[in-house]
């Protein structure tokens, strides 16, 4: 739970500071704004490099953000 944790608040930190100008925009950051702007879930949230599953899968960022919430009580 606090790799995923972990994940989320590195993604959100760096999209902050890609905005800002702070880090350079890169084609992750990229994909997790488009995904963020479509209520999806940021692919990298969902699976590691090697292409496992590191969390679970729903179909929107607001049921899959809830579910985080609730696993992390």
């Amino acid at each position: 739970m606090q790799k995923i944790i972990g994940i989320v608040k590195k993604t959100l930190n760096d999209t902050v500071d890609a905005i800002d100008g702070v880090i350079i925009m890169t084609p992750d950051i990229l994909d997790a704004i488009n995904a963020i702007f479509d209520a999806k879930v940021p692919n990298t949230w969902l699976v590691d490099p090697s292409g496992a599953e590191i969390s679970w899968i729903l179909p929107t960022l607001g049921s899959w953000f809830s579910s985080l919430l609730d696993r992390n009580k």
